[in-house]
């Protein structure tokens, strides 16, 4: 087959959606260029789309690429995993990244830390389980929701009212260019199951300086209707971040409209939202050192003279895109659907699915290119296949 690339814009070299060709379920493709260069395109878990970390191209330029079904095996990416009891921690390039909580000490799966390249907790350290504090049940980058049939699912009680999620079940996938940890979840109020979900937490391996996950997130209601409610407690995708990031300090949010302000943000519609500030103490050299596997200390933060940060894209076949934001000053930041629309209903036995990219990023928002990424995410260079003459 014959894939041929044209950009609509300047694009930096980056991560690239591109549509499947009919007919072909190839988990890997081979492309080589003109030149014999060679690149691996890796098959999305849900669509029919592959992707691959294209070079640069300028406005208008056009690339081909012969492609062929990579049937020997592909190099693994340079993603590693080590699977504990309640977590799976996770490295890149050899040094540890985030870990991602599953155990039942907690009332919902979670991830933290996030680590920047000089080893510090981009998230704010969570707290133990039904603990009092300032909104303990921010846990760092979560999914989680206010109002799931009446049942607060977002914040942790240890009673009547309040939900939690359990994880099923776990698969970890690697490829030659992304780690997937796929789970099953089941959402509860006490005993009582009220749905359950999919999700898909797929880290590219794509450059320290601005790594991608992108989430999946499949909403199963296989335990009878569910009204998700309007609440500004909402999701799902949510993150919590260092508190040296806070946009009440020296932090700042942005959106895509380039709103950089609470009042500004805050239950406002928009495509894309950047949270990002100097991560990091004022006295001391305490880089995480330690606990869980090397990654250290969760939330345990140090003097690095580094502005690094989060950002946010909505996919535009999300419910309700674009997206309106749950998003605060003290370092809370959630892309929330439900929060300025009325109740939505779904009907039993249906599924509803979202996808969120979150750029982990060094800089600020205008040095991590996050408009020009975000532009590359929802309409990157087009796609045109032909088969081989008979």
């Amino acid at each position: 087959m014959e894939l041929t690339l044209t950009s609509p814009r300047s694009r930096s070299a980056q991560l690239a959606a591109i549509p499947a060709p009919d007919g072909c379920d190839a988990q890997v493709l081979r492309l080589t260029g003109s030149g014999g260069s060679t690149l691996l395109a890796e098959r999305d878990p849900l669509s029919a789309i592959y992707h691959a970390i294209l070079p640069s191209m300028e406005s208008g330029e056009v690339a081909t690429w012969d492609a062929t079904a990579a049937d020997d095996p592909a190099p693994r990416c340079g993603i590693e995993h080590v699977c504990r009891e309640d977590r799976v921690e996770v490295s890149l390039g050899g040094a540890p990244f985030m870990t991602f909580h599953h155990g039942v000490a907690y009332p919902k799966p979670f991830i933290n830390p996030i680590l920047t390249p000089g080893g510090v907790n981009m998230l704010r350290a969570p707290m133990p389980a039904y603990s009092e504090g300032e909104h303990p049940w921010q846990r760092g980058l979560t999914l989680m929701q206010g109002a799931i049939n009446g049942v607060d699912c977002w914040g942790e009680f240890d009673r009547p009212g309040f939900g939690r999620t359990v994880q099923d079940e776990m698969s970890i996938h690697r490829g030659p260019l992304s780690l997937t940890i796929a789970t099953g979840n089941t959402w509860y109020e006490a005993d009582r199951p009220l749905m359950s979900d999919r999700r898909w937490y797929r880290l590219f391996d794509t450059g320290r300086d601005a790594v991608i996950l992108d989430v999946l997130f499949t909403l199963i209601t296989d335990h009878g209707p569910v009204t998700i409610g309007s609440t500004k407690e909402g999701g799902f995708l949510s993150i919590r971040v260092n508190p040296t990031m806070n946009a009440s300090g020296d932090g700042r949010m942005r959106n895509a409209y380039g709103a950089d302000d609470e009042t500004g943000c805050w239950s406002r519609r928009a495509h894309w939202m950047d949270y990002c500030g100097p991560v990091g103490g004022e006295t001391g050299d305490a880089r995480p050192t330690g606990e869980t596997g090397g990654t250290g200390e969760i939330g345990k933060v140090g003097e690095i003279g580094l502005t690094a940060g989060f950002a946010v894209f909505d996919h535009p076949d999300n419910l309700r895109y674009p997206t309106a934001w749950h998003v605060r000053g003290y370092g809370l930041f959630a892309a929330n659907c439900w929060m300025v629309w009325d109740d939505h209903h779904c009907d039993a036995d249906t599924e509803t699915t979202f996808r969120w990219r979150v750029v982990i990023h060094t800089g600020d928002t205008r040095e991590a290119a996050i408009a020009d990424r975000f532009l590359d995410y929802v309409d990157g260079p087009r796609a045109q296949w032909e088969q081989p003459a008979a």
